[in-house]
């Protein structure tokens, strides 16, 4: 008998043990919730949706709330193809989380650096060369919140170009914390630089920036709004800087009244396109798809309209209120 014969033999000969069904991922059980509410909530969310929200209200009151296990295998770490969304803002992100390069003309301003300074040597910054940027023109990184799968790779700007990296108070205090949040494969945060206040605003390059703190996701999720063209028309976006659902009962109230204030300060600026910091949040891979093949009059997929823009938003006030009422907690105002 030869080696190989000998190998396949011995495989087949030793029993592979397999899960049975009894040891496959359940749904996420809610033994203290308050039915009503809850069924009030994702009532309010589903009508509020309609048809073409319906995505976002299946992934956010459904699926990442009760399947997690499917929706953490779509959000897997791999490679997305670098695209431009509008004239001068870039997608150089990957699979799991995004990046966005913002083009000015005093040199790139990047929202959130990925996991880790391999990925942002080996994924941002080809993917920035391959719009035609130079990631030694990164000049300022804004984090979004203080996670290191958006934080992670900001040391290696900071360290390579001496970008400035932006982020709130709070969230400086949070990536500077004994106690913040670790994942293998985060990167350790960057060195503390400039905090923003909530409602300031900074002209970078000529783009006029406006910063608010949105707690929820974090203690200082940082949102921004700022101007965009495509094709030469103007319009505005409303980047929210954390819609995932929060883990303890004060950040959960905290985000419902963040969503509420959100809309009001969205609907204000005239904002009416939307980004966001995972692809699996905002149909990256979809609207992507339909940019390839955009024709003559076709819209630009993140191009929502201003009151698609905050339906959206309210989608997920509603989807966060339903995750109060399934861990039976008071439903704030």
């Amino acid at each position: 008998m030869t080696l190989t014969a000998w190998l396949a033999a011995l495989l087949a000969a030793t029993p592979v043990p397999t899960p049975g069904a009894a040891d496959y991922p359940r749904p996420l059980a809610f033994p203290k919730e308050d039915r009503a509410a809850a069924a009030r909530a994702f009532d309010a969310a589903r009508r509020i949706a309609r048809d073409d929200l319906f995505v976002d209200f299946a992934h956010r009151c459904i699926l990442d709330a009760r399947y997690k296990p499917r929706t953490q295998g779509e959000q897997y770490n791999g490679v997305v193809e670098p695209f431009a969304a509008f004239d001068e803002l870039f997608s150089v992100g990957q699979m799991a989380v995004s990046a966005w390069a913002l083009r000015t003309r005093d040199g790139i301003v990047l929202f959130d650096s990925l996991n880790n300074a391999d990925e942002a040597r080996t994924l941002i910054e080809p993917n920035l060369r391959a719009m035609g940027l130079d990631p030694r023109d990164v000049r300022y990184v804004i984090l979004s919140h203080a996670h290191g799968d958006h934080y992670g790779g900001a040391a290696h700007f900071q360290q390579a170009y001496g970008a400035r990296v932006i982020a709130s108070a709070a969230d400086w205090d949070e990536m500077e914390s004994p106690r913040r949040l670790e994942v293998r494969g985060w990167g350790p945060p960057p060195r503390r630089d400039i905090a923003v206040a909530d409602g300031e605003s900074r002209v970078i390059g000529g783009v006029p920036i406006r910063f608010h703190v949105t707690p929820g996701h974090t203690r200082g999720t940082l949102s921004t709004i700022f101007p965009v063209h495509d094709r030469g028309r103007r319009h505005v976006v409303g980047f929210y800087g954390g819609s995932g659902l929060p883990w303890t009962p004060a950040l959960r109230a905290a985000q419902v009244g963040s969503i509420q204030r959100w809309i009001g300060l969205t609907r204000a600026a005239g904002v009416d396109s939307q980004i966001g910091n995972h692809p699996l949040h905002y149909e990256a891979l979809e609207r992507l798809e339909l940019l390839r093949y955009r024709r003559g009059g076709q819209t630009n997929p993140f191009v929502l309209g201003r009151d698609r823009y905050r339906r959206y938003m309210q989608v997920q006030e509603q989807c966060t209120r339903l995750w109060i009422a399934r861990n039976g907690e008071p439903q704030p105002l």
